[in-house]
């Protein structure tokens, strides 16, 4: 009986510091765990944000182009949005290239699928038409864009960043080159306006 009577006890004790030691493990993840900020944000119907980035083309270094865009997103079912992005290029003169510089009016129809949620981090794709008033010395030109990239939207305490690599293909035939990377970060709320007056 002494020895049935051990083995019990052993198991008992066993079991015991085993949940000792979950419920150790379990509240020091709560503990450590990152806290989920703009929580619900993602319910809001609207959104808005400021975009900047480079934008490159076949007449300019990496860093030769500029754009600046505002974001207006409207979500139409869940993880998919509809999203406006009117913006500008402009464009540094190049003295080594003997190409005239412009600024270009951009108006960008996109559709932005995100995918589910992991912790304060949100990838992303996006797709969509561009189309574009390029305004030179002389002339103006309507060009004609399609416009795919993916991304990472980043959940802040009072805002959201996101960081995007685009591909602008050129379909209207106004560049040498038919595509050009975009690099920009981007700047938006994801509570609508409310989150300010918090």
């Amino acid at each position: 009986m002494q020895p049935v009577f051990i083995m019990r006890r052993s198991k008992t004790l066993f079991v015991g510091a085993l949940m000792l030691l979950t419920s150790f493990s379990l509240s020091a993840q709560k503990k450590f765990r990152p806290s989920l900020n703009l929580s619900g944000a993602d319910q809001e119907t609207w959104n808005f944000g400021v975009l900047f980035g480079n934008y490159p083309n076949s007449t300019a270094d990496f860093l030769e182009n500029y754009t600046v865009r505002f974001s207006l997103e409207r979500t139409l079912i869940p993880r998919f949005d509809l999203r406006l992005e009117p913006g500008v290029i402009l464009e540094k003169q190049n003295l080594e290239v003997s190409f005239e510089p412009y600024t270009e009016l951009q108006l960008p129809v996109l559709f932005k699928y995100s995918a589910n949620r992991v912790e304060n981090i949100n990838p992303f794709i996006i797709a969509g038409y561009q189309m574009g008033y390029r305004m030179q010395t002389e002339s103006t030109t309507l060009a004609h864009y399609i416009e795919t990239g993916l991304g990472f939207d980043f959940y802040l305490k009072k805002s959201k960043a996101g960081l995007h690599l685009r591909v602008q293909h050129d379909i209207s035939g106004l560049q040498e080159k038919s595509s050009s990377l975009f690099i920009g970060v981007s700047v938006e709320t994801r509570d609508g306006w409310k989150l300010y007056r918090q």
